[in-house]
């Protein structure tokens, strides 16, 4: 393994949100996330930082990390904050940690809204997207040429994985500029195939996991670098000429991750799959099936008509969506509202099999949106991604090493 110094932030995305009995029907959420952690517990994150710790002590530098903080409920925002600051105070003593919270966003916009306003108000601490975008963000800031995100639910246990991450900067694959780079996940096994129950009929026309176990197969590949038509948010590297230019798209509600892939090739960046990176992931707490499937279809729905629109716009390279098979590729044909539909009524009847009249409620309201929210919200944001992306690519170099910022940063720093 070749020595590469390259200057890199590592960013970890943390979520939190009520117990489901602490909360009334009173307190919307500003945001749905997977795996949430709640607040009156420790979660995961702490684990995370040990196995960061346990490297330090090996000798590995681990670079700079931001923690970033969100939650489902804006009368979280400043519990969350609070528990964050003191679980790293105790957890942080050999590493370089900041968090970044809603205080630190209010900081950031008023600051950057006297020069980019335009740019400021785009920036959020809700949303999977926008959360990473600010990620990317304060790395600029901090003068980065290398961002790797990790997720507050895995452990890194490869001695070498930092070294790995940043090992292809500045290369080419096939007369392109390598802009991204993504591992993979293993549980705590070791094992990366997801169970997928040949039996379980009512998930018939979405088996998602099925699909993610065929793509899946590449990572057996001899090759270390292989294109890739999938990406992992809590495994995945993005270096400077990538990141500058291109950010992740605000309007999808999940799989930023793999749209960022998309977003990455469509502006001529190569986006590789490396074999020799993983790390474990294991969630506390499963998210609910139908919620999944619910931002799937928004998801896919739109992701589809966004690669359909580079077909006929400028804004872009086209991209094939065969080049995605066989996922997320099987879930952007154009049967996909139907397969979806008749997932949702079949996973419905299952639920009244398992007395859950909550569940078949949900599925049957995950039929009702498909067929009429859907539409209108793709319809309504499909161009929206390329004129953020124009704000973004011209505001970005201009805010690299932002001094004001990037001190008020550094009083942060908790180690």
């Amino acid at each position: 393994m070749k020595e590469v110094k390259v200057r890199t932030t590592l960013v970890v995305p943390t979520y939190w949100t009520f117990e489901p009995d602490r909360f009334s029907s009173k307190q919307k959420p500003i945001a749905v996330y997977d795996h949430p952690t709640f607040i009156s517990e420790s979660g995961t994150l702490p684990r995370l930082i040990r196995s960061l710790e346990k490297m330090r002590a090996r000798g590995v530098d681990v670079p700079k990390t931001v923690v970033l903080i969100a939650v489902t409920h804006k009368e979280l925002e400043k519990k969350a904050e609070e528990k964050i600051e003191s679980v790293l105070e105790e957890h942080s003593r050999k590493l370089e940690i900041i968090p970044f919270s809603f205080t630190d966003l209010k900081f950031l916009v008023s600051h950057l809204k006297k020069d980019f306003s335009e740019f400021a108000v785009l920036l959020s601490l809700t949303g999977y997207s926008n959360i990473r975008n600010l990620g990317l963000v304060i790395s600029q800031i901090l003068g980065s040429e290398a961002v790797i995100f990790l997720d507050d639910d895995e452990v890194v246990t490869d001695k070498s994985f930092l070294q790995k991450c940043t090992e292809f900067v500045g290369e080419e694959y096939e007369g392109k500029i390598i802009g991204g780079v993504t591992g993979y996940y293993v549980a705590p096994s070791g094992s990366y195939w997801l169970k997928d129950n040949a039996g379980e009929w009512w998930k018939t026309g979405w088996r998602k996991r099925r699909k993610m176990n065929e793509v899946f197969k590449i990572i057996e590949d001899n090759t270390r670098l292989k294109d890739t038509p999938f990406s992992f948010g809590g495994n995945m590297v993005l270096y400077k000429e990538l990141f500058e230019k291109v950010p992740f798209d605000p309007y999808i509600p999940r799989g930023e991750d793999m749209d960022m892939l998309v977003n990455a090739k469509m502006f001529d960046f190569a986006f590789l799959l490396d074999n020799h990176l993983r790390v474990v992931h294991s969630p506390e707490y499963s998210g609910s099936r139908w919620s999944e499937m619910r931002q799937d279809i928004y998801r896919f729905a739109y992701m589809r008509k966004k690669l359909q629109y580079l077909k006929h716009g400028k804004a872009a390279t086209p991209l094939q969506i065969e080049s995605l098979e066989p996922y997320p590729g099987y879930f952007l044909r154009r049967d996909m509202i139907f397969k979806f539909v008749v997932s949702s009524l079949l996973s419905a009847i299952h639920s009244t099999l398992k007395n859950s009249t909550t569940e078949f409620m949900e599925y049957l309201m995950n039929v009702k949106l498909s067929l009429s929210e859907v539409h209108p919200y793709v319809e309504k944001h499909y161009k929206d991604y390329f004129d953020f992306q124009k704000i973004w690519a011209k505001s970005m170099p201009l805010i690299r090493g932002n001094k004001v910022i990037k001190d008020y940063l550094q009083r942060k720093k908790v180690s």
